[in-house]
């Protein structure tokens, strides 16, 4: 008996592990890695945030920064400058939220400038005492710290780096005051090893959502990074207000398949399924192995005319190789957001299954096997046509 899933046992091209260039770049992570690492980063930043602003308001009483002849010096008025970038930081409100989704860095690196204005301004400053100067080299060396924690590629930890570079220039050129705390040193030895931490956390952040998206057996994204991912993207097409189609596609008979052959069997066609899939979709689509023999496809920007077509020739061949020289079908159920008013995600996943399970009732066999499909009587029409008039809308079929 020959099972066929061995022939395409290649690993899955949307399948992604860590290899060098995870470590240069943004463009190269899927879009979970991006995803968990923005929280992560945006998080650290808030982190670094209280940090400041805490160190800000504690330290005067311990510098004397709160004598009446510091009021009106620039080093006061510089640490005020200071608390207030790391308030809006920790507020969320630095930056735009475009900017966090594509720069998520941006709200750390306003901090580190905003110090190393302080550091730089407040060494020139006639008032301040070795006590303020100590204070300020914690507060670099603080932030420091915490890029060891953030999981930033090199690029954006070289972006991070520019600004302890200047202030290592400025202090090798002109002698920077910095207190009882010579940072020059603590920064040429603490900074290297930051950045090296943070890689390793960005390694880590890499192998943790590779372990959570991929379902093991067929190489798919698994059901609770799809439901994450359904979220974002769904939120996305309604930003750019472009067409959102989801395919429900549930396999035939499976059920027989595992009582006749056992499970070893039909894990096996499992996973040539799961493979075929991914392979035959566009690397924006999202296929997500939704439970058991049940899978769901994201395809942004499709309508569901032009979804069905794409269905249609994934389909044809069948989606994996049965003995006797038979091929695996399914039943196919899709949704789109305009089309069918759907405004939340939920419900147009709920739409495709209910559809999914409308095309399995149909049962002319002779049909559908001439057609290439099981399951459903029509091929491109079926799928792409809009629901009849006595038949409830969208929102009310599944509300």
């Amino acid at each position: 008996m020959d099972s066929g899933p061995q022939e395409n046992s290649s690993p899955s091209k949307k399948t992604f592990r860590c290899c060098y260039r995870d470590f240069l770049y943004t463009p190269r992570h899927a879009e979970l890695l991006h995803l968990r690492r923005k929280e992560s980063i945006q998080l650290t930043a808030r982190f670094a945030a209280l940090f400041v602003l805490v160190l800000m308001l504690a330290v005067p009483f311990w510098d004397g920064a709160f004598a009446s002849e510091m009021w009106s010096s620039q080093t006061f008025i510089l640490r005020l400058l200071v608390a207030g970038v790391a308030l809006v930081v920790l507020t969320n409100r630095a930056v735009s939220a475009r900017l966090r989704r594509r720069c998520p860095y941006l709200p750390m690196l306003m901090l580190i400038v905003a110090a190393s204005l302080l550091c730089v301004f407040a060494a020139n400053d006639p008032l301040a005492t070795d006590y303020m100067h100590s204070s300020h080299s914690f507060l670099l060396i603080g932030l420091v710290m915490m890029i060891a924690i953030m999981p930033v590629t090199l690029v954006e930890a070289a972006v991070l780096s520019v600004p302890f570079a200047v202030l290592l220039v400025i202090g090798a050129q002109s002698g920077l005051e910095t207190g009882f705390v010579p940072f020059e040193m603590l920064l040429a030895f603490l900074l290297p090893l930051a950045l090296c931490s943070a890689l390793v956390q960005l390694y880590r952040t890499v192998t943790a959502a590779h372990e959570i998206a991929i379902d093991p057996l067929t190489n798919c994204y698994t059901r609770a990074f799809g439901m994450e991912m359904i979220r974002v993207s769904f939120e996305g097409a309604l930003r750019k207000k472009v067409p959102y189609t989801v395919a429900f596609i549930d396999l035939d008979d499976f059920k027989q398949i595992n009582d006749r052959y056992g499970h070893d069997y039909g894990d096996r066609i499992l996973g040539e399924v799961g493979n075929n899939l991914i392979h035959r979709f566009r690397r924006s689509d999202l296929v997500v192995r939704w439970g058991g023999e049940e899978f769901l496809v994201l395809l942004p920007e499709l309508g569901r005319a032009r979804a069905a077509e794409v269905l249609e020739r994934v389909m044809a061949p069948g989606l994996a190789k049965l003995e006797n020289g038979q091929v695996q079908k399914a039943s196919v159920g899709l949704s789109e957001r305009i089309e069918d008013a759907i405004a939340l995600p939920q419900n147009l996943i709920e739409l495709a299954d209910q559809r999914m399970y409308d095309a399995k009732k149909r049962r002319d066999r002779d049909d559908l096997v001439a057609q290439g499909y099981s399951g459903r009587r029509n091929t491109v029409s079926a799928l792409a046509s809009p629901p009849t008039a006595n038949a409830p809308s969208a929102d009310q079929s599944i509300n």
